[in-house]
């Protein structure tokens, strides 16, 4: 472990702006995110607490392609095939394998932008229209200028004859703290990009085409590496918006995207 931690260090810091790397590829996972949220409204999934998890794991699926495609770009130049016989200096041997690797590629231009919210309108429409979209009721009604939890009575008991009177000011402070956390979540990812890029490389050149000759590291695929280092931010950030997804739509019903439910906050 203590020579994977070296060759991992080494490579850490030969990488290229590997944190504006990473938030390109984020900037990409947020807009696939955004698209499969906006594909799955107009199929009148209306539920923002299902919708957006929803949106968020076909966004991190998105985040896992652009890693391997990151691995690709990044190590298309052929490692070579040295001579080794498994007994040499392990971390000169991985290093020469790895010194024919494109560290810090050049990225494909693109261009990140436009109007709404994470699944709302955009800058020149209204995915979430109320008016051609009806909300599937979540049996929560929308409070007046007190928060409240009360029991109804009128229908006999059990759990739908609960209501939550949530007041709008405390619905939006509890879903900005919601989104400040998810937000905090990515930021981390963007924190550990260096020690990330650096173990995805390492990981693709022992188990590619110096598996054979190298010997005594501790190896595993790359998709684990990224899980175990981006999973735990993942799963955060899925909890968090369907948190606040469930809270937008008991707080405002008729709101089935975070602008609709701003507007009606706000307006």
């Amino acid at each position: 472990m203590g020579k994977r931690s070296a060759i991992v260090k080494e490579i850490t810091e030969r990488l290229s702006m590997p944190r504006v790397q990473i938030s390109i590829i984020l900037a990409l996972t947020a807009g696939s995110a955004f698209m499969v949220s906006a594909v799955l409204l107009r199929l009148d999934v209306t539920e923002m607490a299902l919708r957006y998890p929803l949106a968020v794991i076909a966004g991190y699926i998105t985040f896992l392609a652009l890693l391997r495609i990151w691995i690709w770009l990044n190590t298309e130049e052929p490692l070579g095939d040295p001579d080794f016989d498994g007994g040499g200096d392990l971390t000169l041997a991985v290093m020469d394998g790895l010194d024919d690797i494109r560290i810090g590629g050049s990225a494909s231009s693109g261009t990140f932008g436009g109007g709404g919210d994470f699944a709302g309108a955009g800058a020149g429409g209204d995915w979430g229209d109320a008016k051609s979209v009806v909300p599937m009721p979540v049996g929560f009604s929308s409070g007046g200028s007190s928060s409240s939890l009360s029991s109804g009575s009128s229908s006999g008991g059990g759990l739908g004859s609960f209501d939550f009177d949530l007041d709008d000011g405390l619905a939006l402070l509890l879903v900005a703290a919601t989104l400040i956390i998810a937000f905090s979540a990515i930021i981390y990812v963007v924190w550990i990009a260096p020690i990330l890029f650096a173990e995805l490389l390492v990981d693709a050149a022992v188990v590619g085409s110096l598996y054979k000759p190298v010997k005594n590291i501790e190896r595993t695929h790359w998709l684990l590496t990224a899980l175990k280092k981006t999973g735990i931010p993942a799963l955060v950030v899925l909890i968090l918006f369907a948190i606040a997804g469930f809270i937008m739509q008991a707080a405002v019903p008729e709101a089935v995207t975070i602008g609709q439910f701003l507007k009606s906050v706000l307006g």
